[in-house]
Formats: structure tokens, C-alpha cells, sequence
């Protein structure tokens, strides 16, 4: 029989097949592709090898699961009780051999066409998804070695011919991957041929240390920082992938030790909610599951099969009854991990819902959506806490009326509409800086209206849950969890409400260098309308444009900055901003060399 026939044999085989199980189970299924598979995104694949244990295979023996895995007799296991399979490479060095060690490229399409033919076999389709584990050095470091060249050439090979043959292949990649230089137009091939599937594996231990609102939010935030980081240079959205780690031996990032068993059953719901979300939000090809296996004897759990079935049940009810697996005790939300916010709304927190029409408003003022946002999140944060007299802000407006159009409301309304605004904003700004005097009146010795304020948000943005992750304030992630908003710079936007044109007091700086990093201090400002710190570096003595290394203004008096050019002496220097833009800088302070 030639190959083409070959292929519509195995086709009809599996589509009678999976016809057969669907009639049998009584559940439909909607679009599919030429193996069976659900063609709706994201597609759901576990690890399904035999190193995972009967108990667990049994929870995905079933009708809308689809499983990964090698060989034949056990993905016919797994068929017969209606799940479907892909299949499973474990070792990916056998086939293109590794960075410092590639192999003969010579042999990769044998290597090719072999791997295709045994996932033909094991899954009875002639279009079937390849798993391929994993890329070896994704963090080697452009430009590359010629053994780590080669390496990336065999593994482009490899994938081509097996799309070239009708299979998907898709490659795991872990750790933090370089997507610079050469690495960046790798994955741009890459992506024409293969899916890219992020192991995005997370401490339980800390993860769920965080709660509920932030721990969930740090694994969302991490998997979306995935997501850009492929797309950016070029590898389409519908190519990229999620692999989830539930394993539980230590040391390998996953369960850690957490206990009791339905803190760990949480932290496995919170991590398909969370994967569903971002997979839905950007349109990602698949979602994976990894670590049921016992690759070793710390790696045994008697609670997997549980897992595996919260797991499911996460997110569909129908494939598993995950609540009396997990048992007494086990939080039932499935809202934990999901974003779940009303019509209208933009933001929920501890401060109550923030409205997108008043997010609109602001906006069509600041002509950033980000700076409204933390602008109308902070005055939320504070407006409880420092109550004004209406009087003070009716005294302010007639003022500003008074000295910048003559007294004339009307000429005063007719700005306010040329600059897309109302009143009400306006006077919502007033009351901003006169809050921030009341601030500064009421600081204890030692702190800051700034920081104070900062502590208040950061307080606040703890509860925040925001559409598609756009959260008020800024902060260090991943390094940090901690977010924080300053002083908006409002007033800069209506410079007729508050006329001041006199800066801040210029920063005292010191720079320590710390190893490969230098680590800035400075002077704290004490000024009521304070709205924070830009960093600036020079690393040239012909350079002329100091670098900004702050994209937000930094509430703190410290910075560290971890990416100084090898060799460089670089130079420094710290701006004061207040909240109507005038500045004033530090003086520019050398630091010692770093490495080289």
C-alpha cells in the first residue's frame, strides 16, 4: 500500500473509531480534526506515559480527555475507554542530540520519518500532535557556539520534516530562554513548523502562601510574560502552548511539600483556571499537563489521582468529580484563578468595583489608560481614610477661575471641553492634591506623604483583580509581588488649577556596586505633591542622552539596577518629579566597573 493510502486507512480507522466511542458515552463532540481531536482552542494534553500510575491513567481513561504518550499498548488502553491520544518523544537528545554534542544532520530526517511512523502506530492517525522533550540550553547565550548552532539547526530540521509529513510537532521549552539575535529568527522558524509549549511550572508552596487573589495573579502574570515574550519575536499566538507542572518531587517546582492535600488540590485548580484564562484571552493553541509520572520514588504520591481529577474538574465538572475526590475541606470556588468581573467594570478589590466609564473619563484627559487607571485606583485607596470640606475644593476651582481666565467660569468650562474634560475630573484632581497636603500633615517622623500613600495602594492592589491582568500601580515582578502606586501627576494635565512651577529638592545619590549589579539611594523628598523618581544611566563617556531606566515613577528612594554592561563604569542620576512635572536632578554620581 503506498503512504497516501496508508493515511486514509488510519484516518477512516480512527474517525470510525472515536464515532463509535462518542456513540457509546453518549456525549458529542464539536468541530473536529482528521485524528478526532477537539479543533476548539485551547486543546487540553496530558502526560499519560506508562511511568504514571494505573490510578491516574484511570482518571483520564475517558471520553474528552486526550493524552500524550508512546509505544501502542497503552494509548489503546486509553482509547478503548474514550479518551484520544497524541504521542510522547521523552528523549529529544536521541533524535538531535545536544548543544555541546549535536548530531550528524545527516541523520535527522531518518530521525524524522522514524518518530513520525511510531506516532502513527501508537495513534492510529496519520496527522497525529508530537510532543518533543524538551529543548536542551534554551538559555544559551547569543551569539551562539558552533556546537549549539548545529544543535538549533537539527532540532528546525527535525520539526520541519515532521510537519512536512502532516504531524504537529510540538517543542517543550523550559527555564528562561533567550529570544535575542539568532535565537529570535530560531524561533521565528521555529514557530512556521512547530507549536512552542512554555513549561510554566510554579512553587506550590509559594503560590499558595500568596492567597487567592494574588497567588493565582502571579501565575496569570507569569504565563501572559510567556506569551509575549515568543509572540514578540514572531512566533504566532495559535503556535504557542502552556505546559503545567503538578510534579511533586522536590526541587522541580510543583507540589514542594505543601500540605494538607487540599491546599494542593487548590493550588492545581487555581493553575488550569489560570491557564484557561490567559489560553482563551490570547487565543493559545494548547494547554498541557506534566508530573503524574513516578519518574522516581520521590516523585510517588498517593494523592495524584485526586489531583488529576480536580484537575479535570477544574475545568469542566463533567470529566471528574473532583470535589469527592479532594474531599472534606477543599475549597469548591471555580472562580478562584479565573478573572470574573461584572459588566462595566474594570477592577474589583477590597476597595469595591472600579467603573470603566469612569476609567474612559479620565483617560480621554490623560491619554493613557494606565495612568488613569492608577490615578482613580490610589484616590480610591484614599479617599476614605482623608476626608476634605467641600469648601476647600470649591475655594481652589474659584481661585484657579479667578487668576487663569479672568474670573470667567464660562472660559474656565470651554478649557475643560477642549481638553476632553469636565468638571468634575477637575475638581476630582483638586481634591487629589489637597488630600496629599492632608497626607503630609499627618506623617509620623521618619516617613513621607509619598510613602505613605504608596503603603496605602499597595495595601489595596493586594485585593486587585483586573481585566486581562492591567492592574493599577507598578512593581518589580517577577522579583516581587508587591505593587505600588504614587502620586499621579494629574495637575501637569490642568496646569491652571494649581500654578506651580517650583521643583522639588534635588535627590543626594550613592551608588554601591553589589557583584554584578549597583544598588542606588537617596535622599527621601518631603514634598506634599511628590510623585516620584526617574533613574537615568550613562555608559559612555560620548554619550550625550542618558538611558531612563524607570518606566514608572518609583515611590522608594532606591533602585537597583541588574543589567550594567559588563565593563562599564556607568554614571547616574535621579530625578524628582512632582505631580505638576517640574523636576530637579541629583548630580551625577560614577560607579566602579562591573566585571569585564
Amino acid at each position: 500500500m503506498t503512504r497516501t493510502g496508508l493515511r486514509v486507512a488510519v484516518v477512516v480507522l480512527c474517525a470510525l473509531s472515536v464515532a463509535g466511542l462518542l456513540a457509546a458515552s453518549g456525549q458529542s463532540r464539536g468541530a473536529e480534526d482528521a485524528c478526532g481531536l477537539p479543533t476548539t482552542t485551547p486543546l487540553w494534553i496530558e502526560y499519560g506515559e506508562g511511568s504514571v500510575p494505573a490510578t491516574v491513567r484511570d482518571v483520564f481513561s475517558r471520553p474528552g480527555v486526550v493524552v500524550a504518550a508512546s509505544g501502542t499498548f497503552i494509548p489503546g488502553q486509553y482509547r478503548a475507554k474514550g479518551a484520544l491520544t497524541t504521542y510522547w518523544v521523552l528523549k529529544l537528545p536521541k533524535l538531535v542530540g545536544t548543544p555541546a554534542e549535536p548530531a550528524d544532520p545527516a541523520g535527522i530526517q531518518r530521525a524524522a520519518d522514524t518518530t513520525y511512523n511510531l506516532a502513527v502506530k501508537s495513534t492510529t492517525c496519520s496527522t497525529p500532535w508530537i510532543a518533543l522533550n524538551e529543548l536542551a540550553g534554551p538559555g544559551a547565550p547569543v551569539p551562539w557556539t558552533e556546537t549549539t548552532r548545529q544543535y538549533r539547526a537539527n532540532v528546525l530540521a527535525l520539526v520541519r520534516r515532521l510537519a512536512e509529513l502532516g504531524a504537529r510537532p510540538a517543542l517543550l521549552v523550559h527555564g528562561n530562554p533567550v529570544v535575542a539575535g539568532e535565537a529570535a529568527v530560531w524561533y521565528r522558524e521555529l514557530g512556521a513548523s512547530a507549536d512552542v509549549v512554555y513549561e510554566a511550572y510554579y512553587n506550590a508552596q509559594n503560590i499558595h502562601r500568596l492567597g487567592r487573589i494574588v497567588g493565582p495573579r502571579r501565575v496569570r502574570l507569569g504565563m501572559r510574560s510567556v506569551v509575549r515574550l515568543f509572540s514578540s519575536v514572531g512566533v504566532p499566538k495559535s503556535r504557542i502552548g502552556l505546559m503545567l507542572g503538578f510534579q511533586v518531587a522536590p526541587g522541580k517546582a510543583g507540589r514542594e511539600g505543601l500540605q494538607p492535600s487540599q491546599a494542593w488540590y487548590r493550588f492545581v485548580k487555581w493553575n488550569a483556571l489560570a491557564a484557561r484564562q490567559i489560553a482563551q484571552e490570547e487565543k493559545l493553541a494548547t494547554i498541557w499537563s506534566w508530573g503524574w509520572g513516578n519518574l522516581g520514588p520521590q516523585a510517588a504520591d498517593p494523592d495524584k489521582p485526586a489531583a488529576a481529577c480536580v484537575y479535570l474538574w477544574a475545568r469542566d465538572p463533567a470529566l471528574c468529580d473532583g470535589l469527592t475526590a479532594a474531599g472534606p475541606g477543599f475549597d469548591r470556588s471555580r472562580v478562584e484563578g479565573a478573572i470574573v468581573i461584572p459588566e462595566g467594570v474594570t477592577c474589583i478589590s477590597v476597595l469595591g468595583r472600579l467603573p470603566t466609564g469612569a476609567l474612559d473619563e479620565l483617560g480621554r484627559l490623560t491619554k493613557s489608560r494606565q495612568l488613569a487607571l492608577d490615578a482613580l485606583f490610589s484616590r480610591s485607596a484614599l479617599v476614605k481614610r482623608y476626608r476634605l470640606d467641600p469648601a476647600q475644593i470649591d475655594l481652589v476651582e474659584q481661585q484657579a477661575i479667578a487668576s487663569a481666565f479672568g474670573g470667567s467660569r464660562d472660559a474656565y468650562l470651554q478649557e475643560l471641553a477642549r481638553l476632553r474634560t469636565t468638571r468634575a475630573v477637575a475638581r476630582s484632581v483638586i481634591a487629589d492634591e489637597l488630600r496629599r497636603r492632608l497626607i503630609a500633615s499627618s506623617v509620623a517622623p521618619g516617613t513621607t506623604a509619598l510613602g505613605v500613600a504608596a503603603d496605602i495602594s499597595a495595601a489595596a492592589l493586594a485585593t486587585a483583580t483586573c481585566l486581562r491582568d492591567l492592574l493599577p500601580g507598578g512593581g518589580d515582578f517577577p522579583r516581587a509581588d508587591v505593587r505600588e502606586i504614587g502620586a499621579v501627576p494629574l495637575p501637569a494635565y490642568l496646569p491652571f488649577l494649581f500654578v506651580d512651577t517650583a521643583p522639588p529638592a534635588a535627590p543626594t545619590l550613592t551608588v554601591t556596586p553589589n557583584g554584578s549589579t549597583v544598588v542606588l539611594d537617596w535622599t527621601d523628598g518631603v514634598e506634599p505633591d511628590l510623585a516620584g523618581y526617574h533613574v537615568y544611566r550613562t555608559t559612555s563617556a560620548q554619550a550625550t542622552t542618558p538611558v531612563q531606566l524607570t518606566k514608572n515613577l518609583l515611590t522608594r528612594s532606591t533602585f537597583t539596577d541588574r543589567a550594567v554592561p559588563v565593563g562599564a563604569a556607568p554614571t547616574y542620576m535621579v530625578s524628582a518629579v512632582d505631580t505638576s512635572g517640574n523636576t530637579a536632578a541629583s548630580l551625577p554620581v560614577v560607579a566602579l566597573p562591573i566585571g569585564g
